[in-house]
């Protein structure tokens, strides 16, 4: 990209940020997304674009930043951002240097790491603020445990152990704590949702248009249909051990290249491109087959479309999705990576058992990324609070952060019948309205967990 359209790109995302800030702080009338009492203003912070949101009337709550990053979507409007100032807390929303990316494509974990870290310290150093809580929606959920993890227990111990595939930069060690984390319809990881979109069809990197239809996700014979799928037992026995292979080699691959470029054999001499036919950041069997993923192990708290609560197995009520196959190998369906960014964010190892089942993902060997929740979540001990949205397929994920949370105050809840950005679900729908105001269940809820810590 040209310095021109570099600098052009920055300006419309400087314009947007603007025109979006004053709306939050003059429109009179109260919506459900723009709550008066709010003002906000569009800041960089040492290269990182934010709109910081505050109570234009400050209360008991408002020492308290609450900091926001996603790591490659915008994160500068939000849901989020003017209930919680309302609610008389200091938002940072804020986009890493890598986002917004649209396309859901690649991204650079260490550096969001960094920018996130520049944030925290931003927040901890602002006037009046004495505590900070994290909170990291999808893959931002794995991005701030993976900070926490961090900031309570040093590079060495939480991304640069023996079992890492590579390891995090040590520029990361020093970064500050923050006092409470929120995980909103988390994630696996990164690495790990890379590994659920790995076409294992692809039997040859060097020619990635000779695939094995036997393995072809999109094909009848396999037991996949327009309105959904159904694979069996067998198929997806085969799918996902070939799917593990594939994902190994390409580690591999990558940790070849690297070790090329450290002794000055690649072909540049800092990185080199790494580009992945038939894989994406999209997973990509267990979303048109509901049989996957379908309900938690066991019972926890569900926010009822009526606003009621309950206790109880949590199921998913989403709809098939991914059912358009597209025979695009490269355009829209390729990961353009380079092979340290790849490496350091979108590879985990996965064993000959890998396998997504109706309450569990099996198989991964966690330990062997940093951009992984499960793992990272073992060594967070600030307050968690983790909510799943049961108009998707992240519930089970959401469960199982919750089990390996290692924190003693941790908390779980769930939200009938919202879709993974918290609106509601229409057509998951039996009637219409069944699901209420997913958005405010979701956020009053978090607001109220806040009030009672911060």
């Amino acid at each position: 990209m040209g310095h021109r359209a570099m600098i052009g790109g920055l300006v419309a995302r400087v314009l947007l940020a603007l025109a979006a800030a004053p709306a939050l702080a003059q429109t009179p009338e109260k919506t459900p997304d723009r709550p008066p009492g709010v003002s906000s203003s569009f800041t960089r912070i040492r290269g990182v674009d934010a709109v910081i949101s505050r109570p234009t009337t400050p209360n008991a709550h408002s020492g308290t930043a609450i900091v926001i990053m996603h790591d490659e979507s915008d994160s500068l409007q939000n849901l989020q951002a003017p209930r919680l100032a309302a609610a008389g807390y200091v938002v940072l929303s804020t986009n890493a240097r890598t986002g917004p990316d649209p396309e859901d494509h690649d991204t650079n974990w260490d550096n969001v790491l960094a920018d996130l870290r520049t944030v925290v310290t931003y927040a901890r150093a602002m006037p009046g603020i004495g505590k900070v809580v994290l909170m990291g929606h999808s893959s931002g959920a794995p991005l701030m445990a993976a900070y926490q993890n961090i900031a309570e227990n040093g590079v060495k111990a939480a991304c640069q152990g023996p079992e890492k595939i590579v390891k995090c930069p040590g520029s990361l060690q020093g970064a500050p704590k923050a006092d409470g984390v929120v995980l909103l319809d988390p994630i696996f990881g990164v690495g790990t949702v890379f590994l659920g979109s790995v076409d294992p069809s692809v039997t040859d990197e060097a020619n990635p248009k000779k695939r094995d239809p036997a393995l072809d996700s999109f094909s009848p014979a396999n037991g996949f249909s327009a309105q959904g799928a159904h694979y069996s037992a067998e198929f997806r026995k085969r799918y996902f051990a070939a799917e593990a292979a594939r994902n190994n080699r390409l580690i591999d691959a990558a940790l070849a290249r690297l070790k090329a470029i450290q002794a000055g054999d690649g072909r540049f001499a800092d990185d080199e491109p790494f580009l992945i036919p038939g894989a994406t950041r999209i997973p990509r069997l267990w979303r048109p087959d509901l049989s996957m993923l379908a309900h938690t192990q066991r019972a926890h708290l569900l926010i009822k479309g009526d606003g009621t609560t309950t206790t109880q197995v949590i199921r998913s009520v989403r709809v098939p999705s991914g059912t358009e196959p597209s025979s695009q190998l490269f355009d829209g369906g390729a990961l353009p990576t380079s092979v340290k960014r790849f490496l350091a964010t979108f590879a985990v190892r996965a064993t000959p058992a890998f396998n997504v089942t109706e309450d569990s993902i099996e198989g991964v060997d966690w330990a062997s990324g940093y951009s992984n929740t499960p793992n990272n979540v073992e060594g967070v001990t600030a307050p968690i609070l983790i909510m799943g949205m049961t108009g998707h397929y992240w519930l089970v994920s959401a469960e199982m952060a919750y089990d390996h949370a290692r924190s003693a105050d941790k908390e779980v809840a769930f939200v009938e019948g919202a879709v993974h950005g918290f609106t509601p679900c229409d057509a998951c729908a039996r009637t219409p309205g069944q699901y209420g105001d997913t958005v405010a269940h979701t956020f009053d809820y978090v607001i109220a967990w806040l009030n009672k810590r911060f």
